[in-house]
């Protein structure tokens, strides 16, 4: 060993010889050195470990170019493991280049373009055939209302004894000074309205479950069976006063969707007849109520529905027509009027029960 030069040992704790310069070709290791030296992964004739640097290939982009990343994008300890030695450094990622697929801006507003062509269509292909069935110039008039219409006809629904006049208010045109149809609810408390119905209908399914659930036989399927029923008496009632304007010959644009605002008024009086009931209200003092809120909703209808049946051709605008304007004609038509106001005790309960 002292043959040779350069070699130097230093004994260690436990035997353990330090050399420290690396030992000739010829001489062997310590047999605990030899074992660590197999199990180590960079082992000659052991090939890539599971946990080494990919090769530069694995780096490479798809699509032929791409752009370094630098920093945080490197492989941590690839520089510590190249400085020893053992692995050489990666080469930088390539991110995609989205340029050679082909997409590109003009392609993207190409695509923009014919995406708002075809749903410019296909609006205006469901304008057509919906607006044939389904009156939407109609249906905004009866939702365009506001907070006082709103107050105000909930109290002339409840209390109609003393409102005048009942006539519906016309739009005149500023140019001509024609009329141009009735206004809009905000506008006229008189005008027929969907946004009330609806919400009436609403709250009287959801008091129908309070006052289910309060007496223990609450059942998720009631909702569906009082919808049901609402939706039903709403349809009848309609089909009732359509069928009867038919046979007295009175048409009106728009007709169908006021007939379909008067019929659901009666909801109101019904959810006053579901609070009551749900405060204690029994025996006399619920006919009282129920008496009252019939003969409102009754006198309601007859002064409402006066200008379907029974219009002003001097008032009415040009969208109404009405045949037959024979004294005999006129009082079939009263008789109608009073009968709409009779069933509409009816309806309030069989919706009530």
């Amino acid at each position: 060993m002292n043959e040779h030069v350069g070699m130097q040992q230093q004994q260690q704790p436990g035997g353990y010889m330090r050399y420290t310069s690396p030992p000739p070709p010829h001489q062997q290791l310590p047999p605990h050195l030899q074992q660590q030296q197999n199990s180590s992964p960079y082992a000659p004739g052991r090939g890539q470990p599971a946990y080494s640097v990919p090769p530069p290939q694995a780096y490479q982009s798809f699509s032929g170019g791409g752009v370094p990343l630098q920093g945080s994008m490197a492989v941590p300890g690839a520089a510590g493991l190249a400085g020893q030695g053992h692995v050489p450094p990666p080469p930088p990622m390539m991110v995609p280049n989205l340029s050679a697929w082909g997409v590109n801006d003009a392609t993207a507003q190409m695509g923009m373009q014919l995406g708002q062509s075809a749903l410019a269509a296909g609006q205006n292909y469901m304008e057509k055939n919906v607006a044939a069935f389904v009156p939407v110039s109609s249906l905004k008039h009866q939702f365009n209302v506001s907070n006082a219409y709103v107050l105000q006809k909930l109290r002339l629904l409840l209390f109609p004894w003393r409102h005048k006049p009942w006539s519906r208010q016309v739009r005149r045109s500023d140019t001509t000074g024609q009329n141009e149809g009735f206004k809009p609810p905000r506008e006229d408390i008189n005008s027929p309205d969907l946004y009330i119905p609806s919400m009436a209908i609403v709250t009287y399914i959801l008091l129908c479950a309070l006052y289910a659930g309060l007496q223990k036989r609450f059942n998720p399927e009631m909702l569906g069976i009082m919808s049901s029923k609402a939706f039903g008496v709403i349809l009848f009632d309609f089909l009732v006063v359509w069928i009867g304007c038919y046979l007295l010959a009175i048409q009106g644009q728009g007709q169908i969707v006021d007939l379909f605002a008067y019929s659901g008024y009666k909801f109101e009086g019904v959810v006053v007849l579901l609070l009551g009931r749900l405060i204690g209200l029994q025996g006399i003092l619920y006919g009282v109520l129920f008496a009252y809120v019939w003969f409102a909703n009754g006198f309601f209808m007859i002064r409402s529905l006066r200008y379907v049946v029974l219009p002003d051709l001097t008032q009415s605008p040009s969208n109404v027509s009405v045949a037959n304007s024979q004294p005999s004609q006129r009082s079939a038509r009263r008789n109608f009027l009073f009968i709409i106001a009779f069933t509409q005790g009816l309806y309030i309960w069989i919706l009530s029960v």
